[in-house]
């Protein structure tokens, strides 16, 4: 792959990153505060029963899908430092610009995805 295509991969994903980062420090500032003093007058209820819970769960996956992200996110920067990037890491083949142009931290080929490569 050209070095220019990779930058322009390196420059994606550092601004996917920082977006990411972005959401999850506002995702986790938005999830209740466990440690507030009981009867402290809020607007979070201070009974487990009269919290939303279904509400809360959703938030802390999408916390964690959004860290999941960054993670992929920053294997693929370590990917574009080591030159291993483009590189599927389960057949060692060549990653589709297309496949990365769709999926810029996409560490396997279509063909080894679909197979359920683990990596």
């Amino acid at each position: 792959m050209k070095t220019e295509k990779i930058q322009e991969f390196r420059r994606r994903l550092l601004e996917l990153r920082a977006r990411l980062v972005r959401e999850v420090n506002q995702l986790i500032e938005s999830l209740p505060n466990e440690g507030q003093p009981v009867g402290e007058i809020s607007h979070i209820p201070s009974h487990n029963a009269d919290r939303d819970s279904d509400g809360v769960d959703k938030e802390v996956a999408l916390v964690q899908n959004e860290e999941g992200l960054l993670e992929a996110v920053a294997a693929a920067l370590a990917r574009i430092e080591a030159g291993t990037f483009g590189t599927c890491e389960g057949c060692q083949g060549n990653i589709a610009v297309e496949r990365l142009d769709a999926l810029p931290y996409a560490p396997l080929c279509i063909a080894c995805a679909q197979r359920g490569v683990q990596v």
